[in-house]
């Protein structure tokens, strides 16, 4: 039964994470991504992936924080960065199961760089690179629909990177 429920955890994730690189706003993205770290929080306790659901805890805090200094107009100092880059490392070591209890890890001191930046371009490229580090970690957990949504995370983040891209340079022309 738990199981089934992750797996529809999972699928909520997908559709979060693929609208989310979509927006053209960094708070919007942030703001999906908030939902969707949530949503895959419960989905890695069902299927007692300890590592990736502390770290999605707290990828969703940072997001809804670092959405709160956009709000304000402000970015957050290297210092709120460092933090959380910080407590990221020592949850995964806390929350530590085995090997595979690096990619989380890595992947949000990845993500956690691209959020701070201000340049939602840099936020897509991470958001790429985050999602095959993941689709890693769901296999190996059995969160078959979360390598499915961080898979579809990769593609949308390409597709809107290529598309802005365009648009850029159709506007220099």
């Amino acid at each position: 039964m738990f199981f089934i429920l992750a797996q529809i955890c999972g699928l909520i994730a997908l559709v979060l994470t693929v609208i989310s690189v979509q927006f053209k706003t960094k708070e919007k993205i942030v703001m999906c991504s908030v939902l969707a770290n949530i949503v895959v929080a419960i989905q890695y306790f069902l299927l007692s992936a300890l590592t990736g659901a502390v770290i999605s805890v707290i990828n969703a805090i940072r997001c809804l924080i670092f959405y709160v200094y956009k709000k304000k107009n402000m970015k957050p100092s290297i210092l709120v960065l460092i933090i959380f880059e910080i407590v990221a490392i020592i949850s995964g070591i806390i929350s530590w199961q085995n090997a595979w209890s690096l990619i989380p890890i890595i992947v949000t001191v990845i993500y956690t760089y691209g959020l701070w930046q201000d340049n939602v371009t840099i936020i897509r490229i991470t958001t790429g690179i985050v999602g095959f580090g993941w689709a890693i970690y769901n296999l190996v957990v059995m969160a078959y629909v979360g390598a499915l949504q961080e898979t579809s995370q990769l593609i949308s983040a390409i597709i809107a990177v290529y598309r802005n891209r365009n648009k850029k340079i159709k506007s220099m022309q």
